[in-house]
């Protein structure tokens, strides 16, 4: 099965088995539609139903059904939420999956110059970092300094900022 990421367990929220997750997504409204999702737990992916999940503030409330104490769902702290690869949201022009992305050979004049080793955003827009065999850096991922992203063929194209690589 292909798995999306789209939220971190932080914690528990009192003592009625609610648990605090860190949204991995843009738009937290999405989660109010979901009925179940996947917890990584002990490195398996386990099916757990959904009493209610509500936004609230930048976190969203998870209520799993038959998990009534903070006892019960304190094993779930640190853990990661998915969601089936194909229960996704439909993506738009130039909108990609961070996972996606991960692994792809960066390019830049034609020649390779290392691998996404990650994605992050620092607020103004996601950034790549990129890993090669100098070191690792983070570069802008905006249309102004990315030619081309081919997420089947595992490539992205960028474009030198002035200055950028010296």
């Amino acid at each position: 099965m292909d798995f999306l990421k789209i939220g971190f367990i932080k914690k528990p929220r009192g003592l009625k088995g609610e648990l605090k997750i860190l949204p991995l997504t843009d738009d937290c409204n999405r989660f109010k539609k979901l009925k179940s999702v996947y917890v990584l737990f002990n490195e398996e992916y386990v099916l757990k139903e959904l009493e209610f999940a509500k936004p609230s503030n930048d976190e969203v409330i998870f209520k799993f059904k038959g998990l009534d104490k903070v006892e019960e769902v304190e094993v779930f702290r640190n853990s990661y939420v998915f969601i089936e690869k194909k229960e996704g949201v439909k993506l738009g022009d130039w909108e990609y999956y961070s996972q996606d992305l991960i692994g792809c050979d960066v390019s830049f004049e034609g020649k390779t110059i290392g691998k996404v080793a990650d994605v992050e955003n620092f607020g103004a827009n996601d950034n790549l970092l990129i890993s090669c065999n100098n070191g690792e850096f983070f570069f802008p991922f905006s249309r102004l300094y990315v030619n081309k992203v081919d997420v089947e063929g595992k490539l992205i194209e960028i474009n030198q900022v002035e200055g950028f690589f010296e």
